[in-house]
């Protein structure tokens, strides 16, 4: 998520009492916040999937991460604009594996047919042994490189592929084999814990 010039320098802030983590479904509260005096964590659930989310008042705008039904993923919102997809699961078919999540990357116009990105296991932060983080990457290593004229490329492999500009991955878990979760943590911490995302009963 990109916040640029966001600050609450005599901001006034009123927010709700945050939810508290009162079910066996949800993981502890999160132990940091992106602004302690203007944000405040709230539990949201949406597609089957649980996670803790904040809400913050930037310069007027209220920013959080929502559930949206036409896009079925969590969202971050900055006032009245969507700044893009946080969190979105993927079904997988039954013993396919990432596979057929790139066949339906392509079909969807997400992914150019052919091209030249695969998957590499990533380990950005802890997590229990059956879970794994991929990313789908160029196989040129210097593909997201600036060019000589210091402009950014595009990203090679899409937008739910390696990015110059932030984390993004998939989460799978054996727990789970029949689907994989994006998550777009953005350049800097987002919005949202990414190790509390959970999985809905």
């Amino acid at each position: 998520m990109i916040r640029t010039g966001l600050t609450a320098l005599g901001l006034v802030l009123v927010l709700p009492a945050p939810v508290l983590a009162d079910t066996p479904n949800r993981p502890p509260v999160p132990g940091w916040q992106t602004d302690t005096a203007t944000c405040a964590w709230y539990w949201r659930e949406g597609g089957g999937i649980g996670l803790w989310a904040e809400t913050c008042v930037f310069n007027d705008a209220t920013w959080r991460v929502v559930w949206d039904e036409e896009r079925n993923a969590f969202v971050t919102q900055g006032g009245d604009m969507v700044m893009g997809i946080a969190v979105q699961e993927f079904g997988l078919p039954p013993g396919s594996g990432l596979t057929a999540l790139i066949d339906l990357l392509t079909v969807s116009g997400y992914l150019q047919p052919e091209a030249p990105c695969a998957w590499n296991p990533i380990a950005p932060r802890p997590a229990q042994s059956s879970m794994a983080f991929h990313v789908l990457a160029p196989t040129d290593p210097a593909a997201l490189a600036p060019t000589a004229t210091g402009e950014v490329p595009d990203p090679l492999c899409g937008p739910y592929g390696a990015s110059s500009h932030g984390v993004r991955y998939f989460l799978t878990d054996q727990r789970w084999p029949d689907r994989a979760i994006f998550v777009e943590e953005g350049p800097e911490r987002p919005l949202f814990d990414p190790s509390s995302i959970t999985l809905l009963p």
